[in-house]
Order: structure tokens, then sequence, then C-alpha cells
């Protein structure tokens, strides 16, 4: 399990977006990277929708993941959220 400060600082980017978009990725892949950059904002200005927006992003991201023909037959088990 990791935080938002963790995951902001690891995963979602603004940087990692703009590489992808010159490698070519997909836009919903970018969407999701821009999505996660900003979790922080939701979570000071919006925190009773933060469970929903974090729910949402690993939706968008299973979604792309087992739609890709490179890593989809790699999903084989099921995520939960778990609340502190």
């Amino acid at each position: 399990m990791i935080s938002i400060d963790e995951a902001e600082g690891d995963i979602f980017k603004p940087y990692l977006a703009k590489l992808l978009e010159q490698a070519g990725s997909t836009k919903k892949l970018i969407e999701i990277i821009n999505l996660g950059c900003e979790l922080e904002d939701v979570e000071s200005l919006y925190p009773e929708n933060l469970q929903a927006q974090i729910e949402d992003l690993l939706s968008k991201s299973l979604t792309v993941i087992s739609q890709s023909e490179n890593f989809g037959r790699l999903i084989d088990r099921e995520i939960k959220i778990v609340e502190d």
C-alpha cells in the first residue's frame, strides 16, 4: 500500500505523461497519469470525493492494462481498496 504522496512521487508525474505522449502511448494511459497528478488537490479541496477518484483511477488503469495486447494476459488478480 502506498500513500498519495508516494504515488504522485513515483508514478503520477506530469513529466511522465509528457514522456508517454512522446513515446506514442494511448490517450487513455496519459489521461490516467494526469488524473493521478490531481489526487492531492482532490484530497485537500474535496476530501469526500477522494475515495471515488481513487476507485475510478484504479478502474481506468485496469481497463487500459487488460485491453493491452502486451499486458492484458497478466491481470489475474482482483484489486480491493482497503480503508484504514
